[in-house]
């Protein structure tokens, strides 16, 4: 709770109050801030919620953390395990998550109506193109339906479903989003393909797949991407349980407000937020310089030669020790820690589960 005063010196100080709260349902997160006489509902779909991280990204206060997105998408866990964490006590209101997501996975709702409007706000192109002149827009068909449905709010997935369906061919998908696909080559020996499949079922445009004849493979290795489907979205990198895959987003299309408010500050407003939408979802990862074969083995030689002796009983307690952390690090929560760069989290994490699960091998 938060309280706001108003500290003139010819008028009684007056406090009022931010009130937050959340209500957690099998399907929904609704976040509520209210003051005054303003009441802010974010409403979170966790089924809709393809774990793309796109709003992680613009958050400007860094309320978002991610779920266990790998563990969902492998289906070790259930698909209605919220695939985000957002903390409602930091949380701004600001609705960025909203203009940002794919599929429709944020809602807001403001009211009374009219005293904030999303169409003031920058945002992103829609994911699709369509070509009217063709459109039949035939509401008996069911596809019809739900492209005229689905057309307002970006649905990544529904967008899919249209344009392997639309009756005339005049739909396709075109993301606002252009970048490149890297696969850790040297690293897909650790890739399984047929046991995992995190990268294949989640991406919403089915633009991962197992290369199937000699030559592909060949090509490929185990997977591959299919760029001309791909949105950038990002929802693979979060998946793969290896970090086998990076996605670099190196442009995106913004969209001028619909109509802009009547405040002084609105300029400043909209150009902020586009600050934002362009510095956070454009990805400044570099490729990470891996060593070849014979680069790896002459490092571990160079170490074994300066290892010291140990005996075997302290050999297994540091064996011990290492697997517990080796555990801990291939967590999401973990990984998603060092790559926003809290190494201070990592560290407190790192004691906590080595005083609990390892003390007696520490003495």
């Amino acid at each position: 709770m938060i309280k706001i005063s108003d500290n003139s010196t010819d008028c009684p100080v007056k406090k009022e109050e931010i009130k937050k709260s959340i209500n957690i349902r099998p399907k929904l997160f609704i976040l509520n801030w209210h003051y005054q006489d303003i009441d802010k509902d974010l409403i979170y779909d966790i089924e809709k919620c393809i774990g793309c991280s796109l709003c992680k990204l613009v958050c400007p206060i860094d309320a978002i953390e991610l779920g266990p997105i790998s563990e969902i998408a492998q289906n070790a866990l259930d698909k209605l395990n919220p695939k985000l964490l957002i903390d409602h006590e930091k949380c701004c209101y600001c609705m960025l998550c909203a203009i940002v997501c794919p599929n429709d996975a944020f809602h807001e709702n403001i009211t009374p109506e009219g005293k904030i409007d999303l169409e003031e706000f920058p945002s992103i192109d829609k994911y699709y193109e369509i070509n009217l002149q063709e459109c039949i827009e035939d509401k008996k068909k069911e596809i019809c339906k739900l492209c005229i449905d689905s057309r307002e709010r970006n649905y990544i997935k529904n967008y899919y479903k249209i344009e392997l369906n639309c009756p005339k061919k005049c739909f396709k998908i075109l993301s606002p989003l252009k970048g490149k696909v890297y696969l850790k080559t040297p690293m897909l020996w650790k890739c399984d393909p047929q046991g995992c499949k995190a990268c294949i079922n989640i991406c919403p445009v089915e633009s991962f797949y197992i290369p199937q004849t000699a030559e592909e493979v060949k090509k490929y290795g185990k997977i591959a991407c299919n760029e001309d489907n791909c949105i950038y979205c990002g929802a693979c990198e979060n998946a793969c349980p290896d970090d086998l895959i990076i996605v670099k987003r190196n442009e995106i299309k913004i969209l001028e407000p619909k109509r802009k408010g009547n405040y002084p500050w609105v300029e400043g407003w909209i150009n902020n937020i586009k600050k934002i939408l362009k510095q956070n979802l454009i990805s400044e990862k570099k490729q990470i310089k891996l060593l070849i074969i014979e680069e790896i083995q002459k490092v571990k030689e160079s170490i074994e030669e300066n290892l010291p002796h140990i005996t075997e009983d302290e050999r297994q307690k540091l064996n011990k020790i290492n697997d517990t952390i080796q555990n801990l690090l291939k967590t999401k929560k973990i990984r998603y820690w060092i790559k926003d760069g809290k190494i201070d989290k990592v560290g407190l994490e790192m004691k906590k589960i080595l005083n609990q699960k390892n003390s007696k091998y520490l003495e």
